[in-house]
């Protein structure tokens, strides 16, 4: 299973583009890693990033709870 940090890192090592297109090859690399379903593995994601972002000092650069601009 990977780790929170792990999941950070493959959004981190996404392609420069929005950050939905950022997340979505994420999902589909921690998808193929894990066995999960995109679908499922982009939620995982999400979630980690949210609570990853909420964290003081801990911001993840290209992901933002405000829209893109």
């Amino acid at each position: 299973m990977l780790t929170k940090d792990d999941m950070i890192g493959w959004f981190r090592a996404a392609p420069i583009g929005s950050r939905h297109e950022r997340m979505l090859w994420a999902a589909r690399k921690i998808a193929r890693l894990t066995g999960a379903t995109e679908g499922g593995a982009y939620q995982m994601l999400l979630v980690v990033l949210v609570e990853a972002e909420r964290l003081p000092c801990r911001s993840i650069p290209g992901f933002s709870m405000t829209p893109d601009e």
